[in-house]
């Protein structure tokens, strides 16, 4: 079953200009996704290797598929032949005007004509949204064009915990688009985890964490980023901030509000800095207070369990309550449990584009079998 999708205009920018020229049933949405991941099985949680808190009782032992259309919102072609600035006029559309993206919090687009990396970035421009790099993730990426980049260079057997993307920084993207370049066999693993925070958000203020965070001021963020003249791992301020120029960095960091940052006095330049932040966010469009922060993907514990992480000279990342207090590993259990239970595994074709609002919907992916080839691509908007 499907809904068309009709397009009376685009409201951004270069979206806007291609939305006059739309033919006004170019997209339709799928109200009933379950054929199209009818073949995918659940993917195990619980009990995962170097996953944290995988051994809790409180993780699910698996998560499935989307199902039943809501979550997320399943996109496709309602009539072939348009170019691809054409259907993303369409798709600003139908994300903003009417409001889809801020209703579902995260969209899948199968079947549109977008094959390679310059076909994504030309989505991404016709979407008419204005795009960003922003240094200091904590993921692993490379740059491919001025605002494409890889979405992880982790081994490829590691699975990365649903997240925010920069959620630990007071500088964050507000939506995100990607891009699913090669996509994994079925059965090999690999697939996209989508996380609705909306559940989320219920799940912590039932249980105390919301108001708990509040009473101790947050949370607290410390990071520490190496130079690559003297470590060989990926954790370097140059890889993190995509120059070799200290004063770029520093003048990214003096941008950022309630950001601290001293250089290493031993010679080896290395960045130490952190920042406070708050446990929840309003959002800036539907105005809903919801669970945003990197609480449990920016602990220690994380990197601690990450085989490809050299942690011999400290974590590059920590968090903490904003007066300095530990948060406890049952506290990461119950957090983590909350993500894992509200998450789908979507099993993305080659070809495929996922955008969700970064503030209502999480991401990350389950590993794969190495020497398989998966490779996914991003472009973050502000």
């Amino acid at each position: 079953t499907a809904k068309v999708a009709r397009v009376d205009g685009a409201s951004d920018k270069k979206g806007a200009k291609q939305g006059a020229k739309q033919q006004p049933a170019l997209l339709r949405r799928v109200e009933d996704p379950a054929p199209l991941f009818a073949s995918a099985r659940p993917v195990p949680i619980r009990g995962r290797k170097n996953l944290p808190s995988g051994d809790s009782s409180k993780l699910p032992a698996e998560i499935f598929p989307p199902k039943g259309g809501a979550f997320p919102l399943v996109v496709e072609p309602a009539a072939p032949g348009a170019t691809i600035a054409e259907y993303a006029a369409a798709a600003n559309a139908l994300m903003t005007e009417e409001k889809a993206l801020f209703d579902h919090g995260a969209l899948l687009f199968r079947g549109l004509p977008v094959k390679t990396p310059e076909d994504f970035a030309e989505f991404c421009e016709g979407l008419g949204w204005e795009s960003s790099t922003l240094g200091g993730g904590g993921t692993i990426r490379t740059q491919l064009t001025k605002h494409v980049r890889t979405a992880s260079d982790e081994p490829p057997e590691h699975t990365i915990e649903p997240h925010l993307d920069m959620a630990h920084n007071p500088t964050y993207p507000s939506r995100i688009a990607f891009f699913m370049l090669q996509g994994p066999p079925e059965g090999a693993g690999g697939e996209t985890v989508l996380t609705d925070m909306r559940k989320v958000t219920e799940d912590m203020q039932a249980a105390g964490l919301v108001d708990k965070f509040a009473r101790k001021h947050g949370v607290l963020y410390r990071k520490k980023l190496w130079s690559q003249e003297h470590v060989e791992h990926a954790f370097t301020w140059q890889r993190k901030y995509f120059t070799e120029d200290k004063k770029v960095v520093e003048a990214e960091l003096t941008k950022q509000p309630k950001m601290r940052f001293h250089w290493s006095e031993d010679g080896k330049d290395v960045l130490e800095h952190e920042n406070d932040g708050d446990a929840v966010l309003t959002h800036p469009v539907t105005k809903e207070t919801v669970w945003f922060n990197g609480i449990h993907t920016n602990h220690r514990d994380y990197f601690d369990l990450a085989p490809h992480v050299d942690t011999s000279d400290g974590s590059p990342y920590d968090t903490f309550y904003g007066d300095g207090d530990e948060v406890s590993a049952e506290e990461l259990a119950t957090i983590r449990a909350s993500v894992w239970r509200h998450s789908v595994a979507a099993p993305l074709q080659s070809g495929d584009v996922v955008v969700v609002d970064n503030v209502l919907a999480a991401h990350g992916r389950i590993g794969w079998t190495p020497g398989v080839a998966r490779r996914m691509l991003l472009n973050h908007f502000k």
